[in-house]
């Protein structure tokens, strides 16, 4: 079997939530080639997804190196259908994540900033939405609010934009956006109000909870009380 089927039976997998057949492709995949990038992705993404962030981060530190020298020359600025840059973009935001984990934002920053100069799209919003999580918390407001502008409309995004609004005193901005936010996931309000308590309860297929505890695992430490008292105003204001 060639190291390309081997590559993509392991995303396959990915996909399935078989991590250890993931792993197995993968793995088989660099012994054929060891210097496939994607492959080296892949098998970081296993142990990503596995909590295993030293060998996660290694992993797509050698898939970047290797995507590189694959590159045009020149920008091309063609985005992630290009599949001549897509394993370079692919480790980088892999590479982003991982960091965001680590909470080594100096890194996530950087990652996200290259991954944006080869696709300006910024995969469809997802990169913006990203980078907004690493320009506040390393401080930088505006490039923050900027960027969340930039990144798809989604309730997570309106969440993110109307704390940017409170610390910056543009109160009615903040209740304008979390009023956005609130009639499309409501259920990031209680977790956000009344955490932890509310959120180790089971969300067994609810889709719509687990989304909003993700929202809250990633974004949580940057909610004060002051915030979450401003958002539960609005909120039960809407339920008058």
């Amino acid at each position: 079997m060639l190291a390309q089927e081997e590559e993509q039976l392991g995303w396959q997998h990915i996909e399935n939530g078989q991590l250890e057949h993931a792993e197995s492709h993968f793995r088989r995949a660099l012994e054929l080639d060891p210097f496939r990038a994607d492959a080296l992705n892949g098998l970081g993404t296993v142990y990503l997804k596995w909590g295993e962030l030293s060998q996660a981060l290694e992993l797509f530190q050698m898939a970047i190196a290797q995507a590189e020298l694959a590159l045009p020359r020149k920008k091309r600025h063609t985005g992630w259908q290009d599949e001549s840059i897509r394993p370079y973009l692919r480790g980088l935001y892999n590479l982003a994540t991982t960091l965001s984990r680590l909470e080594y934002w100096d890194g996530v920053r950087e990652s996200l900033e290259e991954l944006l100069a080869w696709d300006p799209a910024g995969m469809d919003g997802t990169i913006f939405y990203l980078l907004g999580h690493a320009y506040h918390r390393l401080g930088r407001l505006a490039e923050a609010l900027h960027a969340y502008r930039e990144a798809s409309g989604t309730a997570e995004v309106d969440y993110s934009m109307g704390l940017l609004y409170l610390e910056s005193q543009r109160t009615r901005d903040a209740e304008r956006a979390w009023t956005r936010a609130i009639h499309h996931l409501a259920e990031v309000v209680p977790l956000l109000r009344y955490y932890p308590r509310v959120q180790p309860i089971s969300s067994v297929g609810d889709t719509t909870f687990s989304r909003a505890a993700r929202y809250v695992e990633l974004q949580r430490d940057l909610w004060n009380e002051k915030a979450c008292q401003a958002l539960g105003r609005v909120a039960d204001s809407l339920e008058e």
